[in-house]
């Protein structure tokens, strides 16, 4: 393997250079393509046999990082890494498997602006620990050995988080229970080595994780980042497109007898045994699970795969009461059934399974972001009870809407394009969809964008589309990608801004940031600064515009005392750090 790696190299570079478009869309600020594919290149020369894991599975987990702004096989930063496993419902497929790593954890946890400080710890037998539970709170007092002596066997986890201004301590996990929360949910398990994998070479550093993962999350407050997180890790995602929800496409696969792994050296899942066949002569566990892995692949529902049982047998029954016989007849009718071609179609059989026409395209449900901005215009109108919600849509679209639910992505853009507009009025017939191009989910994506950054700065849907309008002299729902992109960029940049006046004040306060950073006696990069306010913050920060209003009052009085002396600036963010430190 070792001696293929420079052309293994060259096919994943290959890979990842055909969807730069999808990576440039999901990566955050700043961060290139090119990052990515070395940090790829650094999970492939760690674990050479990811380059046979099936493709769209090591770009699924690529795109989930990118998505989540982490890094996968940086072993300096922790973030994730990429790991291959066999599928067995997949003729025994090579897969990689997406693992959250500890530090990942408490890079999402600082995401939410409420969290302060988190940190996960291990108490050694020879310190000194104690923890006293009280109304007021609790309290917490561990010391390693004064003389610097030798700290022991680990015997205890705990983790802490800071937040509001109050600590949050979790109940503790001694060594045992950890051993046993390892015994029951450790994915690489063998039946002749026993655990394998990353818990049995760093049971430390996935304690920590557990702790967070397991512990802390239910008592603090997370972000949107957070929730995914917990979705994604040690799951396989075959989807690649930048505007999907990670939590959505990843799938956590059945586990694989350790058996069926040829290399010894990769980590394999937890054994399980398989039953090879059903009571009463019934159909053998490999029809079972074939007739499973063709019912999903063609992505039919229950319903449907019952009518094609009865239709086929006369009966409607599911496929385990089956006999031999009728199960190798449905899995030879189920292989006749064509594959969907494109993502979003669903079988159905009202029609004989032969025949093409019962793939139909479903409809596209609408995005959060969507939803969102149409609850925020109407809460602009003053509507805000979910009756008159349905009738103003209802109105808005030409149709009767009876839930929210029932909604269609095609009518929560129509029905955001009438609340965009600032000269809508009630008898205004609802606008159609625009006719939607090769890149349309491109310009989806750039749309959401746009609206997420504009109210990050203080901005209205209808301030939005005016300004949009005015410097494009079109719509944002009809503008091209450029001209989306256009936007964007010229608003990041400064122009084009909100006109309210706390917009108006933040803009005010973000320029003098700049400056101030400009004045000072050492220049700083762009790079060097995103990292001082990070510190600064006790917080990754991405880049300059999403800092929150808090933050930016912050680091704006901060850079003011400094009074444009660089070393002032070193003083004052090591000042922060060594509070955030005792707070912790």
């Amino acid at each position: 393997m070792s001696d293929n790696l420079p052309a293994l190299i060259e096919e994943m570079n290959d890979r990842i250079g055909k969807h730069t478009a999808e990576f440039e869309a999901a990566l955050p600020k700043g961060v290139t393509v090119a990052q990515l594919k070395q940090d790829a290149l650094n999970s492939l020369r760690a674990t050479p046999k990811l380059a046979q894991a099936y493709a769209p599975t090591v770009l699924g987990a690529l795109m989930t990082c990118a998505q989540l702004g982490l890094r996968p096989g940086v072993s300096g930063l922790g973030h994730a890494w990429l790991l291959p496993f066999k599928n067995y419902k997949e003729n025994n497929r090579l897969e990689a498997q997406l693992i959250l790593g500890y530090r990942g954890y408490v890079d999402l946890a600082y995401r939410h602006p409420a969290v302060q400080g988190v940190v996960s710890r291990i108490r050694y037998a020879n310190d000194r620990y104690k923890l006293v539970y009280g109304l007021d709170g609790d309290t917490l007092e561990h010391e390693p050995p004064a003389d610097g002596g030798p700290r022991g066997e680990a015997v205890l986890y705990y983790a802490i988080a800071r937040v509001r201004g109050h600590s949050i301590i979790t109940e503790p996990m001694s060594r045992r229970e950890m051993e046993a929360h390892r015994d029951k949910f450790a994915m690489a398990k063998s039946r002749e080595r026993g655990i394998v994998g990353p818990w049995r070479d760093h049971f430390d550093e996935m304690a920590r994780k557990t702790m967070i993962r397991a512990r802390l999350v239910k008592a603090i407050p997370t972000a949107l980042d957070m929730a995914i997180g917990l979705s994604v890790d040690e799951g396989v995602r075959l989807d690649f497109d930048p505007t999907a929800d990670p939590a959505e496409v990843t799938i956590h696969p059945d586990r694989v007898d350790a058996a069926q792994t040829a290399d010894p050296t990769q980590p394999v899942r937890e054994s399980v045994t398989i039953r090879e066949s059903f009571p009463t002569g019934g159909l053998t566990g490999d029809q079972d699970r074939e007739i499973g892995r063709l019912v999903r692949d063609r992505k039919m529902s229950k319903d449907a795969a019952l009518d094609l049982v009865e239709r086929k047998f006369g009966e409607r029954k599911s496929a385990r009461q089956l006999t031999e016989e009728q199960a190798a007849e449905l899995i030879a009718e189920l292989e006749k059934i064509p594959l969907p071609t494109m993502e979003g179609e669903v079988l159905t059989l009202d029609k004989p399974p032969a025949d093409p026409e019962p793939q139909v395209e479903a409809k596209r449900k609408p995005t959060r972001p969507q939803m969102n901005m149409i609850h925020a215009a109407l809460a602009d109108r003053g509507i805000t009870d979910d009756e008159a919600i349905r009738a103003e849509l209802s109105r808005i679209l030409g149709e009767k809407i009876a839930s929210r639910k029932e909604l269609t992505f095609d009518q929560a853009a129509r029905a955001l394009d009438h609340l965009d507009t600032p000269d809508a009025t009630p008898d205004a017939p609802p606008a159609n969809p625009p006719t939607p191009d090769k890149d349309e989910p491109m310009r989806e994506h750039i749309v959401e964008l746009i609206r997420a950054e504009w109210a990050r700065a203080g901005g209205t849907p209808q301030t939005l589309a005016g300004a949009f309008r005015k410097a494009m002299n079109v719509g944002h729902r009809d503008a091209t990608t450029s001209e989306l992109n256009a936007f964007l960029q010229q608003f990041r940049a400064g122009k084009h801004q909100p006109t309210s006046a706390a917009a108006r004040q933040r803009t005010k306060l973000l320029g003098e940031i700049t400056a101030r950073f400009n004045g000072l006696d050492e220049q700083l990069s762009g790079e060097e600064r995103l990292r001082d306010m990070s510190r600064l913050l006790n917080r990754p920060v991405h880049r300059l515009q999403d800092l929150t209003a808090e933050e930016v009052d912050t680091v704006h009085e901060v850079l003011g005392d400094c009074a444009g002396a660089a070393k002032k600036w070193d003083g004052a963010i090591r000042a922060a750090e060594a509070a955030w430190t005792a707070q912790q």
